[in-house]
């Protein structure tokens, strides 16, 4: 049995925008943090324009598109606007103002159960994913014995990315540190530990579309109020951070009997493709990517760190995926 709507729900957030640049850099100043921080992740081409179409192609049974911002507006077609399909939704509608302004992902992605009309059971992307191959809600979702859902999670074992934080925690000060999204997940799983999960139901989400359910979340904010208030009030991205997907899909797993998908290393997951453009540096590395993002059909395709000089490629590789248009005109989707 289907639930009688499932939504999507996108974050966004155009690190470029001045005003936007100047209260993050005025928040670290006055919290006594380094002026500068790695930003790339806040970095924008246009992808969201398409990431949204590409939703609509792939998944045309996904009830309304929530897109989470901080006081911006991304460039989505006007006419999804228009008629309800896409939403945007503030900050301030869903974090707590002793929180904001947030520049962390994980303390965003802890408050998206709260957006006003959400769907039960929803999926969250970030604004560089695309869909290169058709989904039904049978890949995230499959009956209980109860007559209830289960989720089917694509799941990675966190005990390795615990182990990294520990060592690099034992390890001389001079020596790089465990990067705070390894942080987050270790912070969690100890978290996740002292409740009484095994190692077995401690896990995180691939990189892929998420799958949540927001009973769960409820859930986790009542057994974790202090953890999570702690981590809230942190606003950015640190070695103290607590990650959500960590603690969501471990408690899907323990107490929802989750269907897990596991990751397979060696073999590679054959339905997702991750196409960093941060490790392209020469002219036919940039042509190579390209030509992937324009032909690759994985299920699941993250077009990560696009800078905003090759705009007018992702516009052209879009195009030849059947995705093009001017971004907020007023066409849908084939």
């Amino acid at each position: 049995m289907l639930p009688p709507r499932i939504d999507m729900v996108f974050t966004y957030v155009d690190g470029a925008e001045p005003a936007y640049a100047a209260r993050r850099a005025a928040l670290r100043q006055a919290l006594g943090l380094a002026a500068s921080e790695r930003a790339s992740w806040s970095r924008g081409a246009g992808e969201i324009t398409y990431a949204v179409r590409s939703v609509l192609r792939a998944m045309p049974w996904i009830g309304t598109i929530h897109i989470v911002t901080d006081g911006q507006t991304p460039p989505v077609d006007a006419d999804l606007m228009r008629a309800g399909r896409v939403r945007l939704v503030d900050h301030g509608a869903i974090i707590p103002e002793r929180y904001r302004p947030v520049y962390a992902s994980t303390i965003i992605e802890s408050c998206l159960h709260r957006i006003p009309g959400l769907s039960d059971v929803w999926l969250y992307n970030n604004d560089d994913f695309l869909h290169g191959a058709a989904l039904t809600p049978d890949d995230f979702l499959a009956p209980a014995a109860d007559g209830g859902l289960r989720l089917r999670v694509r799941t990675v074992p966190a005990l390795v990315r615990v182990a990294i934080a520990a060592l690099s925690r034992a390890a001389p000060p001079g020596l790089p540190r465990a990067n705070p999204y390894t942080a987050g997940i270790a912070n969690a799983a100890w978290l996740l530990r002292r409740a009484g999960l095994s190692w077995r139901d401690i896990v995180f989400p691939r990189h892929v579309t998420q799958v949540y359910r927001s009973s769960t979340a409820r859930w986790l904010e009542e057994t974790f109020a202090a953890e999570l208030d702690a981590a809230r009030s942190r606003h950015f991205r640190g070695p103290g951070q607590l990650s959500w997907s960590t603690l969501a899909y471990s408690a899907e797993c323990h107490r929802q009997q989750a269907l897990p998908i596991r990751w397979r290393p060696l073999a590679g997951p054959a339905d997702a493709a991750f196409i960093d453009f941060d490790r392209y540096r020469s002219p036919a590395q940039l042509a190579a990517a390209w030509r992937r993002v324009s032909g690759c059909e994985a299920k699941f395709i993250c077009i990560n760190n696009i800078p905003e000089a090759e705009a007018p490629r992702l516009a052209a590789a879009m195009a030849a995926r059947g995705l093009g248009g001017a971004a907020g005109g007023d066409r849908l989707p084939p």
